[in-house]
């Protein structure tokens, strides 16, 4: 049935399609709640099998997983319930996050489609495991990503992109609330940098080891540039978010530093030699660099297309960001 906002437009209620997509995210929640169980029974498994020395360094490179999956567990969850109550500050968060997540999957799916069969390949080399098993392998991988990459992302695009789900929101929460205050697509960029300045403490894992023009360093050095970085990307987040123009050139320059030296440390390092500075396990590390040198040149390709493809769209938002800007603006809400 039409219903009618304050502003007297007509749109389409779809109360029952929020409720629907918030239960389907709260099985997401529990699904990644799930895995994560699923991760720390393994850990206390290998430490019955193999003794404490031998689960240490396992359970250190499995802490970004594991960080991952219970911050995927609360998110999904939170935003189920926001959606299953048609608040507003949930569906501006699930577009924006929704389209990240989509364009991040493209690209992952577009890498998979040209790295697996090379990486697949070396499984039947010798014959020891049947083509037919490999691509059989390849296949459920691809569709998998193809699905939760893609088209569950495509989906909620569409569906919170909706101007009747929109218009719901603010029939049935009509009540101001913080995600208003910024345009969607600045929004973005505070989600993004808040993440990457959550993200960067976690290199502590691996030693520190950081790209930094043309060389890797870790230790001191490495903690010291991870953390300045954090704590510029915090500031972006925020200022970001309060439109100023200042948080616009820093996030610019940030893009423009940190890209131009990782391209220029795998150029002259390579992903295997930067990946000896991580203190990954022996096995696992000759596992990683294995798939480094069968792939060096693609993901410094899909590196250098990320950094181009972040700067093209902070050039997009620069318009949003200029000085005298309230900090609190609706006129920009999508």
């Amino acid at each position: 049935m039409p219903h009618e906002t304050d502003n007297h437009v007509e749109f389409k209620d779809r109360k029952g399609m929020l409720i629907a997509f918030g239960i389907l995210q709260i099985l997401l929640g529990t699904f990644c709640a799930f895995l994560l169980g699923t991760m720390l029974l393994a850990m206390v498994a290998s430490q019955a099998l193999q003794g404490a020395s031998a689960t240490t360094m396992t359970a250190r490179t499995m802490v970004p997983a594991l960080l991952m999956y219970s911050a995927l567990a609360v998110w999904f969850i939170w935003m189920g319930i926001g959606s299953l109550k048609a608040r507003r500050w949930a569906r501006a968060l699930l577009l924006v996050t929704s389209w990240l997540w989509l364009i991040s999957g493209i690209i992952g799916l577009a890498f998979a489609l040209w790295a697996l069969p090379e990486m697949y390949g070396h499984f039947d080399e010798g014959g020891q495991v049947p083509k037919g098993v490999v691509a059989f392998i390849q296949y459920i991988t691809l569709g998998f990503m193809a699905f939760f990459y893609v088209l569950v992302p495509a989906s909620f695009v569409l569906f919170y992109g909706s101007k009747h789900v929109k218009a719901t929101c603010e029939h049935r929460d009509p009540q101001v609330r913080w995600t208003d205050a910024c345009p969607l697509p600045v929004l973005g960029v505070s989600v993004m940098a808040a993440t990457a300045a959550a993200w960067l403490p976690t290199m502590g894992l691996y030693g520190w080891a950081l790209p930094w023009f043309g060389r890797v360093i870790n230790g001191t050095a490495g903690a010291t540039v991870a953390m300045l970085f954090a704590l510029l990307l915090a500031y972006v987040a925020w200022g970001a978010y309060r439109l100023r123009p200042a948080a616009w050139w820093c996030a610019t320059l940030l893009i423009i530093v940190w890209g131009g030296s990782t391209l220029m440390t795998f150029y002259r390092v390579g992903l295997a030699a930067f990946y000896e500075h991580m203190d990954f396990p022996a096995e696992q590390l000759e596992q990683v660099k294995s798939l480094a040198e069968m792939q060096s040149s693609t993901t410094m390709l899909l590196a250098g297309g990320w950094f181009m493809g972040a700067l093209v769209y902070l050039a997009y938002v620069r318009r949003y960001f200029h000085a005298g800007t309230p900090a609190h603006n609706g006129a920009h809400r999508a």
